[in-house]
C-alpha cells in the first residue's frame, strides 16, 4: 500500500522536526549527481564530491537542525542517473540505496532517469523510500505515472512541494525511453495544482524542478505563488539565491561537487532572515566512513573487471572544447575516430555525450566508460547538401555551451548572421548537388538534442558498434595518446 500511495496518491509526510512548534527551516539540496557515487579525482590528485562526503554533511547538518528545533529537508532536483560505471552497472539502484540511507526527503524526476527505460525507473521508484516527483508527466491515458506533489506542515505552516520534469525530455534521452509519455507545460501544471489544492499567499510553495536555470526563471515570472525553486538540469552554480518576483531560485552545480544549504524562518508562507551557503565538497569535508568503505568495495570489484590498462595518455582528454596546450577535446577525438572508422565524409557527436575527463597516465576501460557512459552506437546515413546546411544552422543556434553543440570532424564552417556559412567538407566547399555520407551516434540520429533533420536522412544504418568501443579500439592501437602538437 505504501508504494501504491507513493506513486499514485497524495502523501502527507511527517519528517523529524515537523511536529515541533517552530517555523525555523533548513533545506539542503543537490542536483544532477549523475552517478557520482565515488569522489572525483582531478589531475593534481585532489578529490571532490562523492556520496560519502554528501552523507557526512547530511548527517551533520541534520543533527544541527534537530538540535536547534529546525524543520529539515534534504532535496534532490533530478538526474541521479547516468554517469560512472560504478553507478551505471546497477542502472542507478546503488545510487537510490545510498539516497535511502541519507533519508532523502524528495527527488524530482530528471530526463536521465529514463536512460535505462521506464521499467527500470519504475523499479527505482519502488526501491525509493522517498517520493519521486513529477507533476507534468502523463501517459497515453492522461494519468500521472509518478507522484505529483507532497503536502507537509512545519509548525502551523502549510507546505506544498511539486516536482517538475523538463519538457525537453523526449530529446534529452533516447526517444524510445519515453514512448507513450507526454511532458506537459510546466508553468501551467504547477499553477493549476496550486489553485486546485487551495494554496495561497499564506502558504509555502516549493517547486522541485529539473528544468534548468532559464526555465526556472521564466516560471518564477509566470507563477508568483511559488516561493522557492530548488532546481537542476542546467548544472548552474548559483552561489547566492536569485530572487525573481516572489521566488528564490537555487541550484548546486552537478556531480556532488557542491551542496546548497538554505536556513530561514518561515512565517505566513514567506521566508525571512535567509542565509545561504553553497558548500564545496573538497577534501576538507570528511566522509561517512561506512558509506566510504562500501563505495570503495564497489569500486574495487569494478576495477577487477574494468581496471586493466588499455593504453596511456600524455594529455588531458577533456569534455567540451580544449582551451589549453596540454589538453585534447575528447569530443573532437571521438568524432574523428567515427569518421575514420566508417569512411564517412564527415562525422559529429554531441558535447553532452562526454561526461568526464581522462587524466594523464594509464587509461582503463573504467576511465572510458566514465567519460562516455552512454550506450550509444555509431550510425551512418546520407544527407543532402540542404540537410547539411540545416544541421549546421541548428548547431549554431544552440550556441557553444549546449549539451547538443556538436564536435565536428571533416567539416568546418563559419558563423555569419546566426547561420552556418562557408561550409567546407574535406576542405571542399559544400556542393548543393551532392549527398554526403555522415557518421553520428544513435541518440542524435533519432532526433536527440533536437536534431530532427537527421530523422530525414537516407540509407540510415546503425552499425551496432558502441561509440565507447571505438575509443577503446583507438587507444589500444595508439598505445599512447600524445600532446595535441604531436598529433598528426
Amino acid at each position: 500500500m505504501r508504494n501504491l500511495l507513493k506513486r499514485f496518491g497524495v502523501v502527507l509526510m511527517v519528517v523529524p522536526g515537523l511536529l515541533l512548534a517552530t517555523q525555523k527551516i533548513t533545506i539542503i539540496h543537490i542536483n544532477d549527481t549523475h552517478g557520482q557515487i565515488e569522489a572525483i579525482q582531478i589531475r593534481d590528485g585532489k578529490t571532490y564530491g562523492g556520496f560519502a562526503r554528501v552523507a557526512y554533511l547530511v548527517d551533520s547538518l541534520r543533527s544541527e537542525a534537530e538540535a536547534e528545533g529546525r524543520t529539515f529537508y534534504f532535496l534532490h532536483a533530478g538526474d541521479a542517473l547516468q554517469g560512472p560505471p560504478v553507478s551505471n552497472m546497477s542502472k542507478g539502484k546503488l545510487d537510490f540505496e545510498f539516497l535511502n540511507e541519507m533519508e532523502l526527503t524528495a527527488m524530482a524526476v530528471g530526463n536521465h532517469e529514463f536512460d535505462f527505460g521506464q521499467t527500470n525507473l519504475d523499479e527505482l521508484v519502488e526501491i525509493a523510500e522517498f517520493p519521486v516527483l513529477s507533476a507534468n508527466v502523463v501517459d497515453e491515458l492522461n494519468n500521472r505515472p509518478y507522484q505529483a506533489f507532497v503536502e507537509m506542515k512545519a509548525g502551523k505552516e502549510r507546505i506544498l512541494m511539486v516536482g517538475l520534469t523538463t519538457e525537453a525530455t523526449p530529446i534529452g534521452t533516447h526517444p524510445a525511453n519515453v514512448k507513450g509519455l507526454s511532458f506537459l507545460q510546466t508553468d501551467s501544471v504547477i499553477a493549476a495544482l496550486i489553485d486546485s489544492l487551495g494554496y495561497g499567499e499564506r502558504d509555502f510553495v516549493i517547486a522541485l524542478t529539473h528544468l534548468g536555470w532559464t526555465a526556472d526563471s521564466v516560471m518564477a515570472e509566470r507563477v508568483p505563488e511559488i516561493d522557492l525553486i530548488v532546481g537542476g538540469h542546467s548544472h548552474t552554480i548559483i552561489e547566492e539565491p536569485r530572487k525573481i518576483k516572489n521566488s528564490l531560485i537555487v541550484q548546486a552545480g552537478a556531480r556532488t561537487v557542491y551542496l546548497g544549504k538554505l536556513e530561514a524562518e518561515l512565517k505566513k508562507g514567506s521566508l525571512r532572515g535567509c542565509s545561504y551557503e553553497l558548500i564545496l565538497l573538497s577534501g576538507k569535508i570528511a566522509e561517512n566512513p561506512d558509506m566510504a568503505a562500501r563505495i570503495a568495495e564497489a569500486g574495487q570489484e569494478l576495477d577487477k573487471k574494468l581496471g586493466v590498462p588499455i593504453g596511456k595518455t600524455e594529455v588531458v582528454l577533456v569534455p567540451g572544447f580544449a582551451e589549453a596546450a596540454d589538453e585534447l577535446s575528447l569530443g573532437d577525438l571521438v568524432a574523428e575516430i567515427m569518421r575514420e572508422e566508417t569512411g564517412a565524409e564527415f562525422a559529429f557527436t554531441n558535447q553532452g555525450g562526454v561526461r568526464a575527463a581522462i587524466i594523464p597516465g594509464d587509461v582503463t576501460m573504467k576511465d572510458v566508460l566514465t567519460a562516455l557512459p552512454f550506450s550509444n552506437t555509431v550510425v551512418v546515413m546520407e544527407l543532402s547538401a540542404e540537410q547539411v546546411q540545416e544541421l549546421l544552422d541548428y548547431n549554431v543556434s544552440l550556441g557553444p555551451h549546449s549539451g547538443g553543440t556538436l564536435h565536428l570532424a571533416g567539416i568546418s564552417c563559419e558563423v555569419k548572421d546566426g547561420t552556418a556559412a562557408n561550409i567546407r567538407i574535406g576542405g571542399v566547399p559544400l556542393d548543393e548537388s551532392r549527398t554526403y555520407k555522415i557518421a553520428t551516434n544513435n541518440f542524435l540520429a533519432a532526433g536527440g538534442d533536437g536534431y530532427e533533420i537527421l530523422k530525414q536522412g537516407q540509407n540510415i544504418y546503425d552499425t551496432g558498434t558502441g561509440v565507447n568501443s571505438l575509443l577503446v579500439r583507438y587507444i589500444e592501437r595508439a598505445g599512447t595518446i600524445t600532446r595535441p602538437s604531436d598529433q598528426k
